[in-house]
C-alpha cells in the first residue's frame, strides 16, 4: 500500500498547545514505540531508497519495509508493507512481492543485514474525521534516534498527519487548522534519514541548488511548479542547519533558495496566477529579509571587518568592533531562526506544497514552454544588456539593481537546460554568475558601509574604512569582459 502523510516539526515546548488544539477534538492515545532499522554495512537498502525496520509497540511486533523517495515541504508518499511478527525477528520471505526481492543478491540478504540505528519515541495519536467517510491519523512522536552503540543520537519531535482514508488535501487542511494554535514547520526529513546520518557519522551539510526537473514538453505552469519544488527542496535542506548550527553557509544556501523561490514566483506570475504569486511572494518577504540580514552580518563579521581593522585600527578598537559585530550578528541570526520557526512561514510552505502537488496542469496549456521561455529570456536579456553598457556611469544602488536583474535572469535560464540544450544554457548561466559575483563584491562593500555605521566606530577609523570601501565599490575592469561574454553566449533562444 502507499503511505501518504504530511510531516511537521514541532518544538517540544509547544506540545501542550498541540494537545489543546481545537482541531484535535478526540482524546489522544499514548504508547511507546521502539524501532530497530536494518541494513548492510554499505547501506544497500538506503542506496535503493528503502528502509527496513522491526518495531515493538507494547507486546506487538511488526516488520515494515518502506520504498520510494519523499516529497518536498513535508509531503511524504512511499510504498509501505507492514506485517505482524510473533517476536523480535525478521522474515524477509514475507517481502517476496516487494522491491526488496528485486535487489541483486536478495536471496542472501538476510545474512548481511545488521542493526544500524534505533528509534525510541513516545507517540500520542488522534483520529480525526474531517468528513463522512474520511479518516486522518495525527501522531506526535517525541523521543530519540540513536546509533546502535548509543554513541551518537538526535532528538525527534514531529507531527505526522497520515491519510488513512482521505486525500492529501484533507491532511493539508488539518495542518492549517493546527497552525492556528501552534507553530509547526513542514519537515522533509524522515526518521530513517536522521538515523542513517548517525550511522554514517555524517553531520548535516549545507545544500546547494540543483537544476530543476524541467522537461521541454511541460507547460509554463508545470515548469513553474518544478522550479518552485526544487527551490523548496534546497530551502528545507538548509533549515535545520540555520536553526541549530552556527555554520554561516546554511544561512547563505537557505537565502539562495528563498531568492530562487521568490524570483520564480515573480517571473512565472502569469502562468501561476498574478494574485496567487503575489500573495506567496509577499508572505515570504519577512523570512527573505531576515535571512538577508543574517547573511550580510556573516559576510561583514567573517570577511570585511577583519580586512578593515588590519592596519587601520588599534588593537583595542579592533577588539571592540569585533565584539559589537558578533553581538549584532547573533541578533540577526536569532531573527532568521525566528522567521523560519514561525507559524506564518510554515503556513506558506504548506500552501506552496499543496500547489506543487496538484495533479491538474491545464493552466497555461495554450503556450509551449519554449515559446514562453524565449519571450521571457529575450526581454530580460535585452534590458540587462542595456544596463550593463552603462555600468561605469551607474551609482552603487543602480548597479545593485543590475545585479538583481542578473540573478533573476540566471535563475530562470538555469532551469531551461533541457529546453534549449544544456551546453548552450550553461555558458550563459556561467557568464551571468560571473557578472553577479563581480557586482556582488561591490555590493558587499556598500553593505559594509551601512553595517559599520551601526557599530559606532571611532571617527578616524570610520573615515579611513570608508575610503577603502569606496574603492571596492567602483566597477572592476573585468566587468566589460564579463558583459561581452554574456552577450556572446546569449544566442541559444
Amino acid at each position: 500500500m502507499t503511505e501518504t502523510e504530511v510531516k511537521l516539526a514541532l518544538d517540544p515546548a509547544y506540545g501542550p498547545l498541540l494537545e489543546r488544539s481545537s482541531a484535535l477534538a478526540t482524546r489522544a492515545r499514548r504508547r511507546r514505540l521502539t524501532s530497530i532499522y536494518f541494513d548492510t554495512e554499505d547501506c544497500i537498502l538506503a542506496r535503493n531508497e528503502m528502509a527496513l525496520r522491526l518495531r515493538r509497540a507494547g507486546r506487538r511486533w511488526t516488520q515494515c519495509l518502506k520504498a520510494g523517495g519523499s516529497g518536498a515541504a513535508g509531503l511524504h508518499e512511499r510504498d509501505e508493507w507492514e506485517l505482524e511478527r510473533p517476536g523480535p525477528t525478521l522474515d524477509l520471505s514475507l517481502f517476496g512481492q516487494t522491491p526488496l526481492a528485486q535487489l541483486e543478491g536478495a536471496e542472501s540478504l538476510h545474512t548481511a543485514l545488521k542493526p544500524v540505528f534505533e528509534v525510541d519515541v513516545v507517540r500520542k495519536t488522534w483520529n480525526v474525521r474531517p468528513r463522512r467517510g474520511q479518516r486522518l491519523e495525527v501522531a506526535w512522536d517525541e523521543g530519540v534516534v540513536a546509533s546502535t552503540d548509543r554513541s551518537r543520537s538526535d532528538t525527534i519531535s514531529e507531527v505526522e498527519i497520515e491519510c488513512v482514508d482521505a486525500p492529501p488535501e484533507a491532511a493539508y487542511a488539518l495542518a492549517e487548522r493546527l497552525l492556528d494554535d501552534v507553530a509547526l514547520r513542514p519537515s522533509p526529513t524522515t526518521k530513517a534519514e536522521r538515523g542513517y546520518r548517525l550511522f554514517r557519522g555524517e553531520a548535516p551539510r549545507p545544500a546547494k541548488a540543483k537544476r530543476p526537473a524541467v522537461e521541454p514538453a511541460m507547460t509554463p505552469h508545470a515548469a513553474a511548479r518544478a522550479i518552485v519544488a526544487a527551490a523548496i527542496v534546497q530551502l528545507q535542506a538548509n533549515e535545520d542547519g540555520v536553526l541549530a548550527s552556527d555554520d554561516p553557509e546554511f544561512v547563505h544556501q537557505a537565502r539562495v533558495a528563498l531568492r530562487r523561490l521568490r524570483s520564480t514566483l515573480r517571473i512565472f506570475r502569469k502562468p501561476i496566477g498574478k494574485k496567487r504569486a503575489l500573495i506567496w511572494r509577499t508572505a515570504l518577504a519577512d523570512a527573505a529579509r531576515a535571512l538577508g540580514e543574517a547573511r550580510d552580518w556573516d559576510v561583514f563579521a567573517d570577511e570585511t571587518l577583519p580586512r578593515l581593522v588590519r592596519g587601520l585600527a588599534a588593537p583595542a578598537t579592533a577588539k571592540r568592533l569585533r565584539k559589537r559585530a558578533a553581538l549584532a550578528r547573533a541578533e540577526a541570526r536569532a531573527r532568521a531562526r525566528s522567521a523560519l520557526g514561525s507559524a506564518a512561514y510554515g503556513r506558506i510552505l504548506l500552501d506552496l506544497a499543496r500547489w506543487v502537488g496538484e495533479k491538474d496542469d491545464a493552466a497555461g496549456a495554450g503556450e509551449t514552454l519554449q515559446a514562453f521561455a524565449t519571450r521571457l529570456l529575450r526581454k530580460r536579456h535585452k534590458r540587462l544588456i542595456a544596463r550593463t553598457e552603462r555600468l561605469r556611469s551607474l551609482d552603487a544602488q543602480e548597479r545593485h539593481r543590475v545585479r538583481i536583474d542578473a540573478k533573476r535572469l540566471r535563475y530562470v535560464a538555469d532551469g531551461m537546460g533541457k529546453v534549449f540544450g544544456e551546453d548552450k544554457v550553461d555558458a550563459y548561466v556561467d557568464a551571468l554568475a560571473e557578472l553577479q559575483d563581480e557586482l556582488g563584491r561591490a555590493n558587499d562593500a556598500a553593505t559594509a558601509v551601512r553595517l559599520l555605521a551601526t557599530l559606532d566606530p571611532p571617527r578616524a577609523f570610520a573615515t579611513a574604512a570608508s575610503v577603502r570601501l569606496a574603492r571596492r565599490m567602483r566597477p572592476g575592469a573585468r566587468l566589460d569582459a564579463i558583459a561581452a561574454r554574456m552577450r556572446d553566449s546569449a544566442n541559444f533562444w
